[in-house]
């Protein structure tokens, strides 16, 4: 009944703030004149730091195609931090989303009147065109409407259409030519951001080569920041040619994490078979997850505390030869600083969440089980999952080590 009237809420609202916006509708649903590329492009992305990282890739479309329109990106709090240093954006502004803080909601209003209040932010911005790069991102849609800016770009949703006025639909085979070298799915969500930043190239008609374009994800840590990983390391008594295996065993959502004993299982087994060193992180969030993961460990792996900056872990992974991890923002992070990786996924489908990069050296593992309610997408906290987790707890230690092979 609550999810009910709440839909019942959002429908009236966004009609209601439809028909009352100004100026009007006719002109917001015209197409503007698309001759000259942009002057000033917004990009919204509401997501958490992994979200956010996967759509690196269409910034640097965006920015090699049109090198003279300034980009601002406008992410959650949670999310800046993946876009700190990006030289493809020129500017970087915060807004904590409705629906994005992980925290219950409290006035059901709450959204609509943060929208119209910052939306006579952006308005003052003359923005000529955005993208509202998720595809089920309603809110945004509704943003850029109420902000006045001409040029809306988005996929086709039901809840965005009438904000919109230009709208790539998802079917695969209507998606444009991608840039997409590493074989993954249309629906991954880097490649629909591809697909949305080249849905806006040819409605201006910006034309550049896939020759050499670098579809990888970007990350961009500090001179100090890798120094400071590079002391800490030392001071531990790690050389520089010491192999390192990074253990990042947390994630935003309790659904995709697997057992104590198993990642404590692979560090033991790491530990004895390599001539490697095993660094087991994790930030504040994880530290009782990596109390009891040590715990139950027969070797000493080394205990790295990431606390909250983006840019060290990065240099750690940097530095590290194989990373190890579940669905979450630290593992594409691992990814975009060019380290191998191996995911374990459950809950969530690797064709829209996996590993952006070269399927030989970012590698998956999955339960052996067939559920059929595998992928389910069920993160909500809110939500029991029947089976208890089941598709993680299933997946076996020796599955995590045959694959550990193939890069150590």
């Amino acid at each position: 009944m609550k999810r009910l009237l709440k839909g019942v809420l959002r429908h009236t609202m966004l009609n209601t703030m439809k028909i009352a916006a100004r100026p009007t509708l006719l002109y917001r649903s015209t197409h503007p004149n698309l001759t000259k590329p942009p002057r000033k492009l917004l990009v919204i992305r509401p997501d958490h730091l992994g979200d956010v990282l996967l759509t690196t890739p269409a910034l640097h479309l965006l920015r090699q195609a049109l090198p003279d329109t300034e980009i601002t990106a406008l992410v959650g709090p949670w999310g800046a931090p993946s876009l700190v240093g990006n030289p493809d954006i020129d500017k970087l502004v915060r807004l904590p989303f409705p629906g994005f803080s992980r925290q219950p909601a409290t006035n059901p209003l709450a959204p609509y009147l943060l929208a119209l209040q910052q939306s006579r932010v952006l308005r003052r911005e003359g923005y000529d065109a955005v993208l509202n790069m998720r595809y089920d991102f309603w809110w945004g849609a509704l943003l850029a409407y109420l902000s006045d800016i001409p040029a809306r770009f988005g996929f086709e949703w039901d809840e965005s259409r009438a904000f919109l006025n230009y709208r790539l639909s998802m079917r695969h085979s209507e998606l444009p030519e991608l840039f997409t070298p590493f074989g993954q799915p249309p629906q991954h969500f880097s490649a629909l951001s591809l697909s949305l930043a080249q849905f806006l190239l040819d409605s201006y008609r910006v034309k550049l080569s896939s020759e050499g374009f670098d579809a990888r994800l970007k990350f961009y840590p500090s001179p100090e920041e890798k120094r400071y990983v590079n002391l800490i390391l030392s001071e531990m008594g790690l050389e520089r040619n010491d192999k390192l295996v990074v253990i990042h065993p947390g994630s935003g959502a309790t659904l995709k994490l697997w057992t104590v004993e198993g990642f404590a299982g692979v560090a033991d087994a790491i530990s004895h078979k390599y001539d490697v060193k095993v660094v087991l992180v994790g930030g504040e969030k994880e530290s009782i997850l990596v109390k009891n993961i040590l715990r139950h460990c027969q070797s000493q792996p080394i205990r790295w505390d990431s606390g909250d900056s983006w840019g060290k872990l990065a240099a750690l992974f940097e530095r590290s030869q194989l990373v190890i991890g579940l669905d979450s923002g630290p593992m594409h992070l691992a990814v975009a600083m060019g380290a191998s990786t191996l995911h374990l996924f459950g809950p969530t489908d690797p064709q829209i969440f996996g590993p952006w990069g070269d399927p030989q050296k970012h590698r998956m593992v999955r339960t052996e089980i067939d559920l059929p309610c595998c992928p389910c997408g069920v993160l909500d906290p809110n939500r029991i999952c029947w089976k208890g987790g089941y598709c993680m707890r299933t997946i076996k230690v020796t599955q995590v080590l045959d694959e550990v092979a193939h890069f150590l």
